[in-house]
């Protein structure tokens, strides 16, 4: 069955493997005063370089979220097209962050407010951008858009929006994020690979799940705080690691195997050191240790499918931290980071059961019309490009 899975994952290569995980995320908050309309818009800088692109030489990034937001933000009230009353202000906060501060003249006090966002969805497809809105001192109204929701209505008389009303929101955000993470579709591949049988394969997604939602829940709630480029770095690694272990096919490692996969990572964590990067020092001791220990214990015997189900939670309480990045950025209120967690938990779990579903049906079909030499070929060419790329993922984000 994994060398199936591995030939149906050959299709989900193809696209993702080509985009950095880095999710395309903004956010905006307005508060509607009669005719007047004052927000902010918040992206990070690093993502409005994508602006450059699309823009003469010499362009500033302040300069070209500037024009983004006077060419892709449109607000309507009462039917009828707001102007801006100046030109929108950009700041860069201290956490990296860009801000536009914009304010809106509309021609009616009263109606509906209608929010058109098309300032990143052309140049990614993938971008989220959470907004909320209140009328004077009411309550905030929140809600997700995407490449392709990309307007929405605020009503006076629709009532909060806010807290457990809007779950379904986050659960929309939840699906999104795992489906346009390439990484995380990686990982859980790569898992798929190394289990075989339903029942492991029920315990190990139970401890991925476990681990996530536990690292989630405390990095969101500001428990927890870990370097966000580390974080990312240990994702790429978690791949190359199960990769390794799907390399095996089975066979205990020789001494020899254990020592030259710990003695690259002790020259990527070396030069890692020395030059700088996002990484320190106590977890690439805890990474060599990971690596020689469990390669010593599988060549002496030890069985992987007893150790499948920690291991994914292990690895698990790091994609939960990445999960939480997002969740992060939108500064949620106290009083919705509850709800707001849980839509987006469950998000994911359904993003997940829907890649795994998809590939196991895709499996399934594939063992009844496929040549047994060619997905013993897929097996071996998606163990390598799982790799591959989580190599690659593994030593950018280290120096990033």
């Amino acid at each position: 069955m994994s060398r199936l899975v591995a030939a149906v994952f050959l299709l989900f290569l193809v696209v993702p493997a080509a985009h950095a995980h880095e999710r395309s995320a903004s956010s905006s908050s307005w508060t509607v005063d009669g005719a007047r309309i004052v927000g902010s818009v918040d992206l990070q800088a690093r993502q409005a370089t994508l602006f450059l692109s699309i823009y003469p030489e010499g362009t500033t990034l302040e300069g070209g979220f500037r024009r983004r937001l006077i060419e892709g933000l449109t607000l309507r009230r009462g039917g009828t097209d707001c102007e801006l009353a100046a030109i929108p202000q950009i700041r860069l906060l201290s956490d990296g962050r860009l801000r536009g501060e914009l304010e809106w003249a509309c021609p009616h006090e009263s109606g509906p407010v209608d929010l058109s966002v098309d300032v990143f969805s052309p140049l990614s497809a993938n971008h989220i951008h959470f907004t909320r809105l209140r009328f004077g001192e009411g309550e905030w109204r929140d809600d997700v858009l995407t490449h392709r929701r990309a307007s929405v209505r605020f009503s006076e008389d629709a009532g909060n929006h806010g807290g457990w009303q809007q779950i379904g929101a986050f659960v929309r955000i939840g699906i999104l994020h795992i489906l346009s993470g390439p990484d995380h579709l990686a990982f859980l591949c790569a898992l798929l690979l190394v289990v075989s049988g339903w029942r492991r394969l029920l315990a190990v997604t139970l401890g991925f799940t476990a681990g996530h939602s536990l690292t989630l829940l405390l990095a969101s709630l500001g428990w927890i705080a870990p370097a966000g480029a580390a974080v990312e770095a240990l994702i790429g690694f978690s791949i190359v690691f199960l990769a390794a272990e799907a390399m095996l096919r089975g066979r205990r490692p020789s001494r020899l195997e254990v020592a030259v996969a710990t003695a690259l990572v002790a020259a990527v964590a070396g030069l890692n050191l020395v030059l700088g990067g996002a990484i320190t020092a106590l977890v690439w001791g805890g990474l060599l240790i990971l690596v020689f220990s469990y390669g010593r214990w599988l060549g002496e015997g030890g069985d992987p499918r007893r150790s499948a189900p920690a291991l994914s939670a292990g690895f698990g309480l790091v994609h939960g931290v990445g999960f939480a990045g997002l969740m992060l950025e939108l500064e949620l209120a106290a009083e919705d980071r509850l709800p707001a967690l849980f839509g987006f938990n469950v998000g994911v779990e359904i993003g997940q059961i829907a890649f795994v579903s998809i590939v196991l049906l895709g499996a399934g079909a594939a063992i009844r019309h496929l040549d047994a030499r060619l997905t013993a070929y897929g097996h071996t060419a998606v163990i390598f490009a799982l790799a591959g790329l989580g190599s690659f993922w593994f030593v950018q984000r280290a120096w990033s």
